[in-house]
């Protein structure tokens, strides 16, 4: 499936949950990363990370799912 920069996503991760983010650039979600940046105020916490709004958070193919929101 192609995203467009700027679209809204809701992403399943197997690690740090499931979280609202937005596309940073276009990419296919046949690729193995996604360009997508957390778009949601309240703050997701990884196993040594916490990412903020507005800032890349690391989306590989094998660890999470996209929708389109």
């Amino acid at each position: 499936m192609k995203i467009k920069k700027g679209t809204l996503v809701n992403v399943k991760h197997s690690r740090s949950g499931n979280w609202k983010g937005i596309a940073s650039e276009d990419f296919d979600t046949d690729e193995e990363w996604y360009s997508i940046n957390l778009a949601q105020k309240e703050n997701v916490h990884g196993l040594n990370t916490t990412w903020v709004e507005g800032e890349r958070m690391p989306c590989r193919k094998g660890l999470c799912k996209i929708e389109v929101a």
